[in-house]
Protein backbone atom coordinates (compact mmCIF):
# COMPACT_ATOMS: atom_id res chain seq x y z
CA UNK A 1 0.00 0.00 0.00
CA UNK A 2 1.24 3.21 -1.03
CA UNK A 3 2.42 5.38 2.06
CA UNK A 4 0.07 8.19 1.39
CA UNK A 5 -2.83 5.70 1.61
CA UNK A 6 -1.65 4.11 4.67
CA UNK A 7 -1.30 7.47 6.52
CA UNK A 8 -5.08 8.46 5.18
CA UNK A 9 -6.09 5.47 6.67
CA UNK A 10 -4.82 5.75 10.48
CA UNK A 11 -5.94 9.55 10.24
CA UNK A 12 -9.42 8.46 9.57
CA UNK A 13 -9.64 5.62 12.27
CA UNK A 14 -7.76 8.38 14.99
CA UNK A 15 -10.74 10.90 14.02
CA UNK A 16 -13.38 7.84 14.81
CA UNK A 17 -11.91 7.24 18.70
CA UNK A 18 -13.55 9.74 20.52
CA UNK A 19 -17.23 7.44 19.38
CA UNK A 20 -17.68 4.82 21.82
CA UNK A 21 -17.93 6.73 24.65
CA UNK A 22 -20.92 8.80 23.56
CA UNK A 23 -22.41 5.07 21.86
CA UNK A 24 -22.25 3.79 25.72
CA UNK A 25 -24.00 6.69 27.36
CA UNK A 26 -26.87 6.31 25.11
CA UNK A 27 -27.19 2.80 25.51
CA UNK A 28 -26.78 3.52 29.14
CA UNK A 29 -29.54 6.28 29.34
CA UNK A 30 -31.63 3.86 27.32
CA UNK A 31 -31.78 0.74 29.83
CA UNK A 32 -32.12 2.75 32.42
CA UNK A 33 -35.60 4.58 30.70
CA UNK A 34 -36.54 1.08 30.02
CA UNK A 35 -35.72 -0.20 33.73
CA UNK A 36 -38.01 2.86 34.87
CA UNK A 37 -40.51 1.76 32.73
CA UNK A 38 -40.59 -1.67 33.23
CA UNK A 39 -40.42 -0.68 37.62
CA UNK A 40 -43.01 2.09 36.49
CA UNK A 41 -45.09 -0.77 34.88
CA UNK A 42 -44.81 -3.46 37.83
CA UNK A 43 -45.13 -0.81 40.30
CA UNK A 44 -48.46 0.04 38.72
CA UNK A 45 -49.88 -3.37 38.24
CA UNK A 46 -48.96 -4.37 41.97
CA UNK A 47 -50.83 -1.19 42.88
CA UNK A 48 -53.63 -1.76 40.55
CA UNK A 49 -53.61 -5.73 42.21
CA UNK A 50 -53.72 -4.26 46.03
CA UNK A 51 -56.63 -2.20 44.99
CA UNK A 52 -58.76 -4.75 43.93
CA UNK A 53 -58.46 -6.87 46.53
CA UNK A 54 -59.35 -4.05 48.20
CA UNK A 55 -62.48 -3.47 46.84
CA UNK A 56 -63.25 -7.15 47.31
CA UNK A 57 -62.81 -7.12 50.61
CA UNK A 58 -64.75 -3.75 51.13
CA UNK A 59 -67.38 -5.71 48.67
CA UNK A 60 -67.55 -8.52 51.10
CA UNK A 61 -67.47 -6.50 54.02
CA UNK A 62 -70.43 -4.76 52.84
CA UNK A 63 -72.44 -7.69 51.92
CA UNK A 64 -71.49 -9.35 55.49
CA UNK A 65 -73.25 -6.00 57.08
CA UNK A 66 -75.97 -6.30 54.94
CA UNK A 67 -76.32 -10.38 55.98
CA UNK A 68 -75.83 -8.63 59.68
CA UNK A 69 -78.99 -6.12 59.06
CA UNK A 70 -81.50 -8.61 57.37
CA UNK A 71 -80.39 -10.75 61.05
CA UNK A 72 -81.13 -8.48 63.28
CA UNK A 73 -84.77 -7.58 61.46
CA UNK A 74 -85.87 -11.58 61.31
CA UNK A 75 -84.90 -11.66 65.09
CA UNK A 76 -86.29 -8.44 65.96
CA UNK A 77 -89.12 -8.38 68.94
CA UNK A 78 -91.15 -6.13 66.36
CA UNK A 79 -90.12 -5.84 62.91
CA UNK A 80 -92.69 -3.41 62.51
CA UNK A 81 -90.96 -0.98 64.75
CA UNK A 82 -88.48 1.42 63.13
CA UNK A 83 -85.82 0.96 65.42
CA UNK A 84 -85.90 -2.66 64.83
CA UNK A 85 -82.29 -2.13 62.83
CA UNK A 86 -80.33 0.68 64.41
CA UNK A 87 -77.07 1.65 62.85
CA UNK A 88 -74.53 -0.72 64.06
CA UNK A 89 -70.78 -0.55 63.57
CA UNK A 90 -68.89 -4.23 63.65
CA UNK A 91 -65.04 -4.60 63.26
CA UNK A 92 -64.76 -7.37 61.06
CA UNK A 93 -61.05 -9.15 59.80
CA UNK A 94 -59.80 -6.54 57.03
CA UNK A 95 -61.90 -4.00 57.99
CA UNK A 96 -64.79 -2.43 59.53
CA UNK A 97 -68.69 -2.38 58.16
CA UNK A 98 -71.64 -0.31 59.46
CA UNK A 99 -75.28 -1.55 58.71
CA UNK A 100 -78.20 0.11 59.02
CA UNK A 101 -82.40 -0.48 57.99
CA UNK A 102 -84.94 2.64 57.50
CA UNK A 103 -88.43 1.65 57.61
CA UNK A 104 -91.18 3.07 55.16
CA UNK A 105 -94.93 1.34 55.70
CA UNK A 106 -93.79 -2.20 56.24
CA UNK A 107 -90.63 -1.98 53.77
CA UNK A 108 -87.28 -1.89 54.93
CA UNK A 109 -84.24 -0.68 53.51
CA UNK A 110 -81.47 -2.42 54.64
CA UNK A 111 -77.84 -1.55 54.51
CA UNK A 112 -74.02 -2.23 54.86
CA UNK A 113 -71.41 -0.11 54.24
CA UNK A 114 -68.34 -1.53 54.62
CA UNK A 115 -64.44 0.58 55.15
CA UNK A 116 -61.19 -1.07 54.17
CA UNK A 117 -57.66 0.82 54.22
CA UNK A 118 -56.71 1.72 50.94
CA UNK A 119 -53.56 0.16 50.08
CA UNK A 120 -52.18 3.27 47.62
CA UNK A 121 -50.86 5.41 50.09
CA UNK A 122 -50.79 7.34 53.58
CA UNK A 123 -53.54 10.29 53.93
CA UNK A 124 -55.80 8.15 51.07
CA UNK A 125 -59.41 8.01 51.90
CA UNK A 126 -60.40 4.59 52.78
CA UNK A 127 -61.71 2.35 50.34
CA UNK A 128 -65.58 1.97 50.94
CA UNK A 129 -68.29 -0.18 49.08
CA UNK A 130 -72.40 -0.47 49.87
CA UNK A 131 -74.77 -3.33 49.32
CA UNK A 132 -78.33 -2.78 49.92
CA UNK A 133 -81.10 -4.44 49.43
CA UNK A 134 -84.83 -4.05 50.52
CA UNK A 135 -87.27 -6.38 53.07
CA UNK A 136 -90.80 -6.70 53.26
CA UNK A 137 -92.84 -7.55 56.96
CA UNK A 138 -96.50 -9.11 56.16
CA UNK A 139 -98.39 -10.77 58.86
CA UNK A 140 -99.93 -13.93 58.36
CA UNK A 141 -102.59 -16.00 59.25
CA UNK A 142 -101.51 -20.17 59.65
CA UNK A 143 -101.89 -23.46 61.33
CA UNK A 144 -100.63 -23.40 64.64
CA UNK A 145 -98.12 -25.91 64.89
CA UNK A 146 -96.73 -25.65 68.24
CA UNK A 147 -99.23 -28.27 69.99
CA UNK A 148 -97.45 -30.86 67.90
CA UNK A 149 -93.67 -30.11 69.50
CA UNK A 150 -95.05 -31.98 72.72
CA UNK A 151 -96.44 -34.47 74.33
CA UNK A 152 -99.73 -32.75 75.09
CA UNK A 153 -101.93 -33.80 77.60
CA UNK A 154 -105.04 -31.77 77.55
CA UNK A 155 -106.28 -32.30 81.27
CA UNK A 156 -107.86 -29.16 83.08
CA UNK A 157 -108.89 -31.00 85.63
CA UNK A 158 -106.99 -33.41 88.04
CA UNK A 159 -103.42 -34.58 87.94
CA UNK A 160 -101.63 -36.25 84.47
CA UNK A 161 -99.59 -38.73 86.48
CA UNK A 162 -96.11 -40.15 85.12
CA UNK A 163 -94.98 -43.11 87.29
CA UNK A 164 -93.32 -46.37 87.26
CA UNK A 165 -89.96 -45.78 85.20
CA UNK A 166 -91.08 -43.30 82.32
CA UNK A 167 -88.60 -41.70 80.60
CA UNK A 168 -89.66 -38.33 78.43
CA UNK A 169 -86.94 -36.96 76.86
CA UNK A 170 -89.78 -35.12 74.26
CA UNK A 171 -91.27 -31.54 75.47
CA UNK A 172 -93.87 -31.86 77.98
CA UNK A 173 -97.20 -29.39 77.77
CA UNK A 174 -100.28 -30.35 80.04
CA UNK A 175 -102.86 -27.76 80.54
CA UNK A 176 -103.46 -29.04 84.04
CA UNK A 177 -101.36 -30.85 87.25
CA UNK A 178 -98.29 -32.71 86.55
CA UNK A 179 -97.78 -35.67 89.47
CA UNK A 180 -94.37 -37.82 89.30
CA UNK A 181 -94.17 -41.21 90.76
CA UNK A 182 -91.99 -43.79 91.56
CA UNK A 183 -88.55 -43.51 88.98
CA UNK A 184 -89.98 -40.92 86.26
CA UNK A 185 -87.34 -38.61 84.50
CA UNK A 186 -88.51 -35.84 82.79
CA UNK A 187 -85.41 -34.82 80.37
CA UNK A 188 -87.02 -33.03 77.46
CA UNK A 189 -86.15 -29.70 76.42
CA UNK A 190 -88.77 -27.98 77.97
CA UNK A 191 -91.67 -28.48 80.67
CA UNK A 192 -94.58 -26.29 80.47
CA UNK A 193 -97.38 -26.79 83.25
CA UNK A 194 -100.67 -24.26 83.50
CA UNK A 195 -100.97 -25.88 87.37
CA UNK A 196 -99.29 -27.27 90.27
CA UNK A 197 -95.82 -29.55 89.79
CA UNK A 198 -96.07 -32.60 92.32
CA UNK A 199 -93.08 -34.86 93.01
CA UNK A 200 -94.16 -37.49 95.12
CA UNK A 201 -90.85 -39.66 95.00
CA UNK A 202 -86.87 -39.23 95.68
CA UNK A 203 -86.20 -41.21 92.78
CA UNK A 204 -88.28 -38.83 90.05
CA UNK A 205 -86.88 -35.84 88.95
CA UNK A 206 -87.35 -33.16 86.12
CA UNK A 207 -83.77 -32.72 84.85
CA UNK A 208 -80.75 -33.89 87.34
CA UNK A 209 -78.31 -32.16 89.06
CA UNK A 210 -76.03 -32.69 86.55
CA UNK A 211 -77.99 -32.43 83.56
CA UNK A 212 -80.59 -29.65 84.32
CA UNK A 213 -83.11 -29.57 81.23
CA UNK A 214 -83.20 -26.18 79.49
CA UNK A 215 -86.72 -24.83 80.27
CA UNK A 216 -89.31 -25.17 83.12
CA UNK A 217 -92.37 -23.08 83.31
CA UNK A 218 -95.32 -23.67 85.17
CA UNK A 219 -98.57 -21.15 86.42
CA UNK A 220 -98.88 -22.99 89.77
CA UNK A 221 -96.86 -23.85 93.00
CA UNK A 222 -95.00 -26.97 93.39
CA UNK A 223 -94.51 -30.19 95.69
CA UNK A 224 -92.33 -32.28 96.96
CA UNK A 225 -93.66 -35.77 98.75
CA UNK A 226 -96.74 -33.53 99.45
CA UNK A 227 -94.65 -30.04 100.97
CA UNK A 228 -94.78 -27.04 99.30
CA UNK A 229 -91.62 -26.03 97.94
CA UNK A 230 -89.40 -23.77 95.77
CA UNK A 231 -90.21 -24.49 92.03
CA UNK A 232 -86.12 -25.70 91.93
CA UNK A 233 -83.81 -28.31 93.42
CA UNK A 234 -85.58 -28.72 96.65
CA UNK A 235 -88.40 -30.12 94.07
CA UNK A 236 -86.14 -32.14 92.25
CA UNK A 237 -86.44 -29.75 89.41
CA UNK A 238 -83.29 -28.77 87.62
CA UNK A 239 -83.80 -26.35 84.59
CA UNK A 240 -81.49 -23.49 83.23
CA UNK A 241 -84.30 -21.39 83.09
CA UNK A 242 -87.35 -22.33 85.74
CA UNK A 243 -90.21 -19.33 85.00
CA UNK A 244 -94.06 -19.14 85.79
CA UNK A 245 -94.92 -17.83 82.36
CA UNK A 246 -95.37 -20.58 79.88
CA UNK A 247 -96.96 -20.38 76.54
CA UNK A 248 -100.76 -20.66 76.57
CA UNK A 249 -101.86 -23.19 73.85
CA UNK A 250 -104.66 -25.12 73.27
CA UNK A 251 -105.83 -28.70 72.26
CA UNK A 252 -106.08 -28.50 68.47
CA UNK A 253 -109.80 -28.65 67.07
CA UNK A 254 -110.87 -31.80 64.85
CA UNK A 255 -113.58 -31.91 62.58
CA UNK A 256 -114.42 -35.44 61.72
CA UNK A 257 -117.02 -34.92 59.70
CA UNK A 258 -115.15 -32.71 57.64
CA UNK A 259 -112.45 -35.95 56.38
CA UNK A 260 -114.95 -38.08 56.41
CA UNK A 261 -116.67 -36.01 53.49
CA UNK A 262 -113.50 -34.76 52.16
CA UNK A 263 -110.50 -36.76 52.87
CA UNK A 264 -108.47 -37.86 49.88
CA UNK A 265 -109.73 -41.58 50.09
CA UNK A 266 -112.25 -42.85 52.46
CA UNK A 267 -115.88 -42.73 52.43
CA UNK A 268 -116.48 -40.41 49.63
CA UNK A 269 -113.65 -41.11 47.62
CA UNK A 270 -112.72 -44.88 46.83
CA UNK A 271 -109.74 -45.87 45.03
CA UNK A 272 -109.03 -45.20 41.50
CA UNK A 273 -106.33 -47.87 40.91
CA UNK A 274 -106.71 -51.32 42.80
CA UNK A 275 -109.16 -51.25 46.13
CA UNK A 276 -108.53 -51.18 50.19
CA UNK A 277 -109.84 -54.57 51.38
CA UNK A 278 -113.32 -54.29 52.86
CA UNK A 279 -113.57 -50.40 51.84
CA UNK A 280 -113.89 -47.18 53.72
CA UNK A 281 -116.85 -47.50 55.27
CA UNK A 282 -119.79 -49.80 55.17
CA UNK A 283 -123.15 -47.89 55.16
CA UNK A 284 -122.60 -43.79 54.70
CA UNK A 285 -122.58 -42.88 57.89
CA UNK A 286 -119.96 -41.86 60.78
CA UNK A 287 -120.68 -44.88 62.96
CA UNK A 288 -117.63 -46.62 63.17
CA UNK A 289 -119.38 -49.37 60.82
CA UNK A 290 -115.92 -51.22 59.41
CA UNK A 291 -115.28 -52.22 63.27
CA UNK A 292 -111.47 -53.11 63.60
CA UNK A 293 -109.53 -52.05 60.12
CA UNK A 294 -105.86 -53.95 59.86
CA UNK A 295 -104.22 -52.15 58.13
CA UNK A 296 -101.62 -54.67 57.72
CA UNK A 297 -102.97 -58.12 56.71
CA UNK A 298 -101.57 -61.33 55.62
CA UNK A 299 -101.94 -60.63 52.07
CA UNK A 300 -100.75 -57.78 49.61
CA UNK A 301 -102.83 -54.33 48.27
CA UNK A 302 -102.75 -51.18 46.64
CA UNK A 303 -105.02 -48.64 46.67
CA UNK A 304 -104.47 -45.25 44.59
CA UNK A 305 -106.34 -41.93 43.99
CA UNK A 306 -104.86 -40.92 40.43
CA UNK A 307 -105.90 -36.71 38.96
CA UNK A 308 -105.35 -35.78 35.86
CA UNK A 309 -102.11 -39.06 35.69
CA UNK A 310 -100.48 -37.57 39.08
CA UNK A 311 -101.35 -39.80 42.57
CA UNK A 312 -102.36 -37.91 44.97
CA UNK A 313 -103.45 -40.18 47.50
CA UNK A 314 -101.98 -43.46 48.34
CA UNK A 315 -102.34 -46.49 51.02
CA UNK A 316 -100.73 -49.36 49.61
CA UNK A 317 -99.02 -52.97 51.63
CA UNK A 318 -96.57 -55.24 51.02
CA UNK A 319 -96.10 -57.71 53.69
CA UNK A 320 -92.60 -59.39 53.98
CA UNK A 321 -91.48 -62.90 52.89
CA UNK A 322 -91.80 -64.08 56.86
CA UNK A 323 -93.19 -63.02 60.43
CA UNK A 324 -89.41 -61.92 60.62
CA UNK A 325 -89.25 -59.49 57.39
CA UNK A 326 -90.29 -56.19 57.36
CA UNK A 327 -93.23 -55.03 55.42
CA UNK A 328 -93.97 -51.98 53.47
CA UNK A 329 -96.97 -49.68 54.16
CA UNK A 330 -96.76 -46.60 51.07
CA UNK A 331 -98.75 -44.12 52.11
CA UNK A 332 -99.82 -40.25 50.43
CA UNK A 333 -102.60 -38.29 51.09
CA UNK A 334 -105.43 -38.03 53.89
CA UNK A 335 -107.29 -41.36 54.28
CA UNK A 336 -110.46 -41.88 56.81
CA UNK A 337 -111.74 -44.91 57.73
CA UNK A 338 -114.76 -45.47 59.62
CA UNK A 339 -113.46 -47.75 62.03
CA UNK A 340 -110.43 -48.61 64.60
CA UNK A 341 -107.14 -49.12 62.81
CA UNK A 342 -105.01 -51.87 64.09
CA UNK A 343 -102.23 -54.39 63.66
CA UNK A 344 -101.90 -57.58 63.99
CA UNK A 345 -98.96 -58.98 66.60
CA UNK A 346 -95.67 -59.43 65.75
CA UNK A 347 -95.82 -57.14 63.02
CA UNK A 348 -92.63 -55.41 61.55
CA UNK A 349 -94.13 -52.21 59.18
CA UNK A 350 -91.75 -49.77 57.97
CA UNK A 351 -93.67 -46.51 56.23
CA UNK A 352 -92.72 -44.96 53.17
CA UNK A 353 -94.21 -41.07 52.13
CA UNK A 354 -96.39 -38.71 54.49
CA UNK A 355 -100.18 -39.04 55.53
CA UNK A 356 -102.69 -38.37 57.95
CA UNK A 357 -105.27 -41.37 58.74
CA UNK A 358 -108.37 -40.55 60.27
CA UNK A 359 -110.18 -43.55 62.40
CA UNK A 360 -113.87 -42.94 63.64
CA UNK A 361 -113.28 -44.97 66.51
CA UNK A 362 -109.84 -45.84 68.29
CA UNK A 363 -106.35 -46.70 67.59
CA UNK A 364 -104.96 -49.74 68.66
CA UNK A 365 -101.84 -50.91 68.40
CA UNK A 366 -101.21 -54.42 69.65
CA UNK A 367 -98.26 -55.93 71.68
CA UNK A 368 -95.13 -56.06 69.55
CA UNK A 369 -95.99 -54.47 66.59
CA UNK A 370 -93.82 -51.96 65.01
CA UNK A 371 -94.60 -49.30 62.51
CA UNK A 372 -91.18 -47.13 61.90
CA UNK A 373 -90.48 -44.51 59.26
CA UNK A 374 -87.31 -46.72 58.46
CA UNK A 375 -86.42 -50.57 59.50
CA UNK A 376 -84.44 -49.74 62.24
CA UNK A 377 -86.77 -47.54 64.23
CA UNK A 378 -83.67 -45.59 65.04
CA UNK A 379 -82.81 -41.93 64.64
CA UNK A 380 -82.13 -42.46 60.70
CA UNK A 381 -85.64 -41.83 60.20
CA UNK A 382 -86.05 -38.49 58.18
CA UNK A 383 -89.62 -37.19 59.42
CA UNK A 384 -89.14 -34.71 56.44
CA UNK A 385 -89.61 -37.68 54.12
CA UNK A 386 -91.73 -40.17 55.87
CA UNK A 387 -94.32 -38.73 58.60
CA UNK A 388 -97.31 -40.62 59.69
CA UNK A 389 -100.33 -39.21 61.46
CA UNK A 390 -102.90 -40.68 63.17
CA UNK A 391 -106.04 -39.01 64.36
CA UNK A 392 -108.22 -41.53 66.87
CA UNK A 393 -111.72 -39.87 66.65
CA UNK A 394 -112.85 -42.59 69.99
CA UNK A 395 -116.71 -41.80 68.63
CA UNK A 396 -117.88 -44.93 70.48
CA UNK A 397 -118.20 -45.00 73.99
CA UNK A 398 -116.89 -46.70 76.40
CA UNK A 399 -118.22 -48.54 79.87
CA UNK A 400 -115.37 -47.14 81.38
CA UNK A 401 -115.05 -44.14 82.84
CA UNK A 402 -112.19 -42.92 80.75
CA UNK A 403 -112.94 -43.85 77.42
CA UNK A 404 -109.93 -44.41 75.17
CA UNK A 405 -109.03 -43.29 72.03
CA UNK A 406 -105.44 -44.55 71.55
CA UNK A 407 -104.85 -47.78 72.60
CA UNK A 408 -100.91 -48.83 72.74
CA UNK A 409 -99.68 -52.11 73.74
CA UNK A 410 -96.40 -53.86 74.88
CA UNK A 411 -93.32 -53.45 73.42
CA UNK A 412 -94.07 -51.61 70.73
CA UNK A 413 -92.23 -48.55 68.41
CA UNK A 414 -93.76 -46.27 66.46
CA UNK A 415 -92.17 -43.59 65.15
CA UNK A 416 -94.91 -40.37 63.98
CA UNK A 417 -97.33 -38.29 65.61
CA UNK A 418 -100.72 -39.49 67.14
CA UNK A 419 -104.01 -37.44 68.00
CA UNK A 420 -106.53 -38.53 70.44
CA UNK A 421 -109.78 -37.44 71.05
CA UNK A 422 -110.19 -38.74 74.07
CA UNK A 423 -107.42 -40.26 76.28
CA UNK A 424 -104.39 -42.30 75.27
CA UNK A 425 -103.16 -45.45 77.31
CA UNK A 426 -99.57 -46.90 76.70
CA UNK A 427 -98.48 -50.08 78.19
CA UNK A 428 -95.03 -51.66 79.26
CA UNK A 429 -91.50 -51.12 77.24
CA UNK A 430 -93.08 -49.19 74.58
CA UNK A 431 -91.29 -46.97 73.12
CA UNK A 432 -92.87 -43.55 70.92
CA UNK A 433 -90.39 -41.44 68.57
CA UNK A 434 -92.85 -38.01 68.21
CA UNK A 435 -95.64 -36.18 69.88
CA UNK A 436 -98.86 -37.33 71.30
CA UNK A 437 -101.89 -35.26 71.93
CA UNK A 438 -104.46 -36.77 73.97
CA UNK A 439 -106.91 -35.64 76.82
CA UNK A 440 -105.29 -37.38 79.44
CA UNK A 441 -102.61 -40.48 79.22
CA UNK A 442 -101.63 -43.25 81.07
CA UNK A 443 -98.23 -44.72 80.33
CA UNK A 444 -97.04 -47.24 82.30
CA UNK A 445 -93.56 -49.29 83.22
CA UNK A 446 -90.75 -48.38 80.96
CA UNK A 447 -92.60 -46.20 78.68
CA UNK A 448 -90.06 -43.95 76.83
CA UNK A 449 -90.83 -40.94 74.55
CA UNK A 450 -88.13 -39.70 71.85
CA UNK A 451 -88.59 -36.48 69.98
CA UNK A 452 -88.58 -36.45 66.52
CA UNK A 453 -84.89 -36.58 65.09
CA UNK A 454 -85.37 -33.85 62.35
CA UNK A 455 -88.12 -31.61 61.94
CA UNK A 456 -91.32 -32.57 60.00
CA UNK A 457 -91.92 -29.52 57.59
CA UNK A 458 -95.15 -27.67 57.10
CA UNK A 459 -98.35 -29.25 58.73
CA UNK A 460 -99.82 -31.94 56.44
CA UNK A 461 -103.45 -32.02 54.89
CA UNK A 462 -105.82 -33.69 57.99
CA UNK A 463 -103.19 -32.30 60.69
CA UNK A 464 -105.42 -30.94 63.82
CA UNK A 465 -104.80 -27.35 63.88
CA UNK A 466 -105.69 -24.40 65.24
CA UNK A 467 -104.46 -21.16 63.68
CA UNK A 468 -102.35 -18.85 64.89
CA UNK A 469 -100.74 -15.35 63.41
CA UNK A 470 -97.14 -14.93 62.57
CA UNK A 471 -94.37 -12.17 61.37
CA UNK A 472 -92.65 -12.64 58.26
CA UNK A 473 -89.79 -10.92 56.98
CA UNK A 474 -89.18 -11.70 53.34
CA UNK A 475 -86.35 -10.06 50.89
CA UNK A 476 -87.98 -8.28 47.63
CA UNK A 477 -86.69 -10.23 44.80
CA UNK A 478 -84.46 -7.87 42.47
CA UNK A 479 -83.76 -5.54 44.82
CA UNK A 480 -80.24 -5.82 46.06
CA UNK A 481 -77.96 -3.44 44.57
CA UNK A 482 -74.17 -3.45 45.40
Amino acid sequence: MPHTLLTATLRRLRDERGVALPMALGATVVLTALAAAIFLYASTNQSAAERSRADQRAYGLAEAGLSYAMSTLKNAADPYSPSAVPETTVALPGGSVTYRGTLSGNLWTLSGTSSVANPTGPGVAAVSRTASMQAQVTTVTVGDRRPWNYLFVDQPSGCFTLSNTVTLEIALYVRGNLCLENNTLVRGPAVHVLGNVYVNSPQASIGTATNPIPEFLATGSCYYNGALTTCGPAGRIWASTIGTTPPVLSKPPIDLAYWYANADLGPQSNCTTGSFPGGFDNNGVRDVSRGNVDLTPSSAYSCKKVVNGQTVAELSWVPGSSPSQTGTLTVKGTIYFDGNLTWSNLSLIQYDGQATIYASGKLIIKNQADLCGVAACDATWDPSVDFLVFVAGSMVSETSTTPLSGDIGNKVNFQGAIYCVNDYDQDNNTTIWGPVIARNATITNSGLFKPLPGDFGDLLAGMPAGTTTETRVEAIAGSYAG
